[in-house]
């Protein structure tokens, strides 16, 4: 809703509906799923329980609410964030998808899962998505549920919102059960995917992680036990200010040793020879999507407000905030010394290459900057056909140019965002244009007219 992706108001929650947990696994299999949401990462989710061989007269029922038409679930095309590698399968799986808007089934499930948005608003976590739709399915709930969310929250958060009334209401691990487990995904990731990433889950007490473990073992290889809920939350938020900090550290360490005639990547080749004590992380022009740009502040907001100000947090955020500005300056100063006078073409939208995701993608932001400064730009994206953005307050829908052998004899100047596997690299480069590479793609290639930033 908040970027633009959906226009109605929806509940977030995620329905499973598993007869009898703690039986065996195949007999977990045989029961009706029931799943509430139109988030990207429900399907997800959706299409892996049905991948372990649910029987044809069980179906996975997606509810909506206020009415929302709009959203259709059409073969090939489940929305903008689902992963095309997926669609083939997910496309001989849909007619076991049901769609409706009765709010009454939660009391007919055994487990409830949880994963609706928590952004940050201000520096401030934003848990209105959780807190209303526990809101709307709490006096549902009843005696032998799971209760599992996945939406990343501050240590403690889990338990402050639901420990009150299901310990006031029910016998809180012995006949209600409440768990926290962490989404973990890396989209166009071709090695680690949702299957073979270990799943953490934690639970209230022993039996309410007991039965979170049993449930997420039926759809991945390895489960992993946390000691408590708060160390379960706050690992989540270590990953990403883990990643955050050193996507910052090699962002500000690219234009350090530009300024000292260095070639960083170089430097990371050699570097990432070390079989130990170092991972390997590469330049881009700035943090982008769900997680990187947003979970580090749940850890420093809740320090802070706790008497402790984490400054590495802050300083991570700060560099990769510049990072995104400086190559627009770069930019800028290149298009004026040159007086190139014909359009730009930016290749690459979403936040990463491979997917469509453009959530906090830095490239939507050199885009739209340039745009927003009269500059004749058009880009040009096989997973982002079209986006909007804000121009005089208004909203401008904009369209992807499609790639082609000619493409590029339009533009004075071609700006490497993304570096999608789709795109042409030799065609780019046999076009003679100036390009600028913000991802390294040319990184072993010596040319005049491609440059680095």
């Amino acid at each position: 809703k908040e970027k633009g992706l959906f226009k109605h108001k929806i509940i977030n929650a995620e329905l499973i509906n598993i007869k009898k947990i703690c039986k065996l696994r195949d007999k977990i299999r045989n029961q009706k799923t029931l799943i509430i949401s139109l988030t990207p990462y429900n399907f997800f989710i959706a299409y892996i329980f049905i991948l372990i061989g649910v029987r044809k007269d069980n179906l996975f029922l997606f509810l909506r609410s206020d009415g929302y038409e709009e959203y259709k679930v059409k073969f090939g095309k489940l929305g903008g964030l689902i992963y095309n590698a997926m669609l083939v399968s997910i496309k001989n799986k849909l007619k076991y998808l049901k769609l409706e808007n009765n709010i009454i089934n939660v009391k007919n499930c055994d487990v409830v899962i949880f994963c609706l948005p928590t952004p940050l608003k201000k520096g401030k976590p934003d848990l209105n998505h959780l807190i209303e739709g526990w809101k709307q399915i709490k006096n549902y709930i009843k005696p032998g549920q799971l209760i599992v969310i996945e939406s990343t929250v501050y240590p403690g958060c889990t338990e402050e919102i639901f420990h009150s009334y299901l310990d006031k209401k029910f016998n809180l691990d012995n006949n209600i059960f409440l768990s926290y487990s962490p989404e973990r995904e890396n989209p166009g990731d071709k090695k680690f995917g949702f299957k073979n990433t270990p799943k953490v889950v934690s639970g209230y007490k022993k039996n309410s992680l007991n039965l979170a473990a049993e449930l997420y073992s039926i759809i991945v290889n390895k489960v992993i036990k946390s000691p408590s809920i708060k160390i379960a939350e706050t690992s989540k938020l270590l990953e990403n200010i883990y990643r955050s900090i050193n996507i910052s550290l090699i962002n500000e360490l690219k234009i350090a040793c530009d300024n000292l005639g260095i070639d960083i990547y170089k430097v990371i080749d050699i570097s990432s020879t070390k079989p130990f004590g170092f991972q390997k992380f590469t330049p881009g022009p700035g943090a982008g999507g769900h997680c990187i740009p947003v979970d580090p502040g749940y850890f420093s907001w809740l320090s802070k407000k706790k008497g402790f100000n984490v400054k590495f947090i802050k300083l991570a955020e700060e560099i990769n905030f510049f990072r995104t500005k400086y190559i627009i300056k770069k930019i800028e100063n290149l298009i004026n010394k040159l007086k190139l006078k014909n359009r730009i073409l930016l290749l690459g939208l979403s936040y990463k290459k491979n997917i469509e995701d453009i959530r906090e993608s830095a490239s939507i932001k050199i885009f739209s900057k340039l745009k927003f400064k009269k500059y004749k730009i058009d880009y040009c994206d096989p997973f982002v056909k079209k986006f909007v953005y804000k121009e005089n307050n208004k909203s401008v829908e904009i369209k992807s140019k499609k790639q082609s052998k000619n493409i590029f004899k339009k533009y004075s100047l071609i700006i490497i965002a993304t570096d999608h596997d789709k795109f042409n690299y030799d065609d780019i480069l046999k076009s003679n244009k100036i390009i600028i590479d913000l991802r390294g793609r040319f990184k072993k290639i010596k040319n005049d007219n491609v440059l680095s930033f």
